[in-house]
C-alpha cells in the first residue's frame, strides 16, 4: 500500500500512484530498527532542498515499520510512505548483526516504482545531508543505470587494496575493477529494469551467499562490473574519523556516510572516541529535539558502549607513548592519502563534468547553482 502525505490522492493496495506530477524521488529503504535515521534523512533532504523542490521523498518499510506516530510526521511533512512486504527478499539470504533484509530493498525500487518515477536517488539511513542533492536527479547517465561513488581503492593502502582486489576478483569482475558504495545510488529506473538488474542480482546473492558480505553491494558490482557512471566523492564521503580526516582537505562532502559500526546517533560505541567530533550528533539532537522522539538518543547506547569507547581512547593513549602513530604504517597512509587527492583533482565523475560539482580552490564541491543558472542565461 502506499500511504500518501495530506493533499496527495492515491490508489489503494500496491497500485501505481499516478496522480502525483512529479517524476522523480528520493527514497529511502528501512525495517524498525532504522526508522528514526532513516526520517531523519527524509527530514534533512527536505530542509535543503526547499519547500519547492521538484521530486518526492519516499521511506519504504515493511508493514510493522512504522506506527500512528511515524506515519502523521511523515504526512505532516509531505514525505511519501510505501509499505512494501519483505517475506519474499527474506528468503534470498540468511543475514546476521548489524545487516537485515531491509538491505537487499535498494535492489527492487525500480520494480516497485516503474511507471510512476523515472529516476529514483537511494539513499542509505546512516548519512547525514550537508546541501541540495536534487542536481542527482537531472544527471545524464550515459545510457547507464545507475551512477554511484567508486570504492575499494582511493583511499585504501597498498594492504586493503590487495584485499579489495581478490574479494573483486572472487565476484567475477574484470580489470581495472570499477568498484562503487551503493550507499548513494541514482537509479534511472527504465534502464535498471530493462537491464533485468533486479532479478540478476538477488540470484547472484542467492548462488553466492560466501563471497556476499554486503549482498547488495557486491551483488550489483558483480552483475554490472564496473558499468556504471561515477560520482565524485562529494555525495558519499566517509566520515572524519582518526587519520580519514585528511579527505576532508579535498572534498567538502554534500552526503557523509557514517558506515561500518560508528553511527552518527551513537555517543559511544567500538572504535568511536570518547569526545568525538561531534557534529552528526548535535544533528540528531537537534532533529529529535523538535520530533516525537526526544528521548530516543538516550536509548541508542548502553553501559558496555561506554566501556568500548573508554577502551578504544586507552588504546589510543598507549601507542602515543610508545611512540606509534594511529595507524601502523604512516607512510603508506601517506601515499593513499596522496592517490585520493589525485584522484579528485583528476578523475572523471559525471557530476563535475555536468556542472553539479566543481574543483575550486582545490576542493571537489558541490556548484553554485545560482551562479550556474546565471552564466547559463548570459550565454
Amino acid at each position: 500500500m502506499i500511504e500518501a502525505p495530506i493533499g496527495f490522492a492515491h490508489e489503494t493496495g500496491n497500485a501505481v500512484d499516478r496522480t502525483s506530477p512529479r517524476r522523480s524521488a528520493v527514497v529511502l529503504c528501512t525495517d524498525r530498527n532504522m526508522l528514526i535515521p532513516a526520517l531523519f534523512v527524509a527530514d534533512a533532504v527536505a530542509t535543503h532542498s526547499g519547500a519547492d523542490r521538484a521530486f518526492d521523498i519516499v521511506i519504504v518499510t515493511d508493514p510493522e515499520a512504522a506506527g500512528e506516530t511515524e506515519r502523521r510526521w511523515m504526512a505532516d511533512r509531505g514525505v511519501r510512505h510505501h509499505v512494501e512486504d519483505f517475506a519474499d527478499l527474506k528468503a534470498v539470504i540468511r543475514l546476521e548483526g548489524r545487516l537485515t533484509t531491509a538491505t537487499l530493498v535498494k535492489l527492487v525500487l525500480a520494480r516497485i516504482f516503474e511507471g510512476q518515477y523515472e529516476r529514483i536517488l537511494y539513499l542509505d539511513t546512516d548519512l547525514t545531508i550537508h546541501g541540495d542533492v536534487s542536481g542527482l536527479l537531472g544527471l545524464d547517465l550515459g545510457g547507464h543505470a545507475i551512477a554511484a561513488k567508486g570504492s575499494g581503492g582511493g583511499w585504501a593502502t597498498e594492504s586493503q587494496r590487495e584485499q579489495n582486489e581478490k574479494h573483486f576478483a572472487a565476484l567475477g569482475m574484470t580489470r581495472p575493477y570499477r568498484y562503487f558504495n551503493t550507499g548513494v545510488l541514482v537509479i534511472d529506473v527504465e534502464a535498471w529494469n530493462r537491464d533485468d538488474l533486479t532479478d540478476r542480482a538477488l540470484d547472484f546473492v542467492r548462488r553466492n551467499p560466501e563471497i556476499c558480505g554486503l549482498p547488495d553491494e557486491d551483488s550489483l558490482n558483480a552483475v554490472l562490473d564496473g558499468h556504471a557512471a561515477f560520482l565524485s566523492p562529494i555525495w558519499n564521503m566517509a566520515a572524519r574519523r582518526l587519520w580519514l580526516t585528511r579527505l576532508h582537505r579535498v572534498v567538502d562532502p554534500v552526503i557523509i556516510h557514517y558506515s561500518g559500526h560508528d553511527k552518527p546517533w551513537q555517543r559511544f560505541g567500538r572504535h568511536k572516541r570518547l569526545f568525538p567530533d561531534g557534529a552528526a550528533f548535535a544533528l540528531y539532537r537537534d532533529f529529535v529535539r523538535r520530533s516525537p522522539w526526544a528521548g530516543w538518543l538516550g536509548t541508542q547506547w548502553r553501559l558496555r558502549d561506554l566501556r568500548r569507547s573508554l577502551k578504544y581512547e586507552i588504546v589510543l593513549v598507549w601507542r602515543a607513548i610508545r611512540g606509534r602513530s594511529r595507524e601502523p604504517n604512516r607512510a603508506e597512509i601517506a601515499r593513499a592519502m596522496d592517490r585520493f587527492a589525485e584522484g579528485c583533482r583528476t578523475g572523471d565523475f559525471i557530476d563535475v563534468s555536468q556542472g553539479i560539482a566543481t574543483r575550486t580552490g582545490g576542493r571537489l564541491r558541490l556548484a553554485d547553482r545560482r551562479m550556474a543558472a546565471a552564466k547559463d542565461e548570459a550565454q
